[in-house]
């Protein structure tokens, strides 16, 4: 049954099977920076935050999958402890325009070990839902910004209910692969121009 929602979601969003297969997967790591934003029941403040993210476009660029590790740093409110937040997810992206600039919706599952008090520290399971703007700049090079809605279904801080997170992140994107005859690294390559 699942699967046969799986393939009615890619038919539905103009992927067919084929199209998974035709094309090369293109390689894609992104580093950003930004802010999570934390639910007003945690008693956490606005938190920097640095994001790593390593992707795969798949069905000639249509969908994505990427594995994101991000860390918030934040300051409980009234308190003088710090507070992070170690997250890692694995997440599924569709890009309507393919291998090129495009906007994107997300969706993932993910843990989050959090660190809200001097001394509690405990992992959650997390739920990704996100938007962004991919903008190519080159073959190789783009720029990302993302805005992600994470849902923590258990945190250490005394809140009603799970956590909700938003995180705003920006950063630079390097591409390779996708089956185009260029090299990885142009700069270092050993073809003669």
């Amino acid at each position: 049954m699942v699967w046969r929602i799986c393939l009615a979601m890619l038919f539905g969003l103009g992927v067919t099977l084929p199209d998974l297969a035709s094309a090369a997967p293109q390689n894609a790591l992104s580093l950003g920076a930004g802010a999570t934003i934390f639910g007003t029941g945690s008693g956490l403040q606005t938190a920097p935050t640095l994001t790593a993210q390593y992707g795969l476009r798949l069905g000639g660029g249509h969908l994505g999958i990427d594995a994101q590790i991000a860390s918030a740093f934040a300051r409980l409110q009234n308190q003088d402890h710090s507070a992070t937040q170690l997250s890692g997810s694995l997440i599924g992206s569709y890009y309507p325009f393919a291998n090129g600039s495009s906007p994107y919706i997300s969706l993932g599952l993910g843990a989050s070990s959090n660190d809200f008090a001097s001394s509690n520290r405990d992992t959650s399971l997390m739920g990704v839902f996100g938007l962004g703007y991919e903008q190519r700049l080159s073959d190789h090079w783009g720029l990302r910004v993302g805005l992600q809605d994470q849902l923590l279904f258990h945190t250490p801080r005394a809140v009603n209910g799970p956590l909700n997170d938003l995180q705003v992140t920006g950063g630079v994107s390097y591409f390779w692969g996708g089956g185009k005859e260029r090299p990885a690294f142009p700069i270092i390559s050993s073809e003669k121009r």
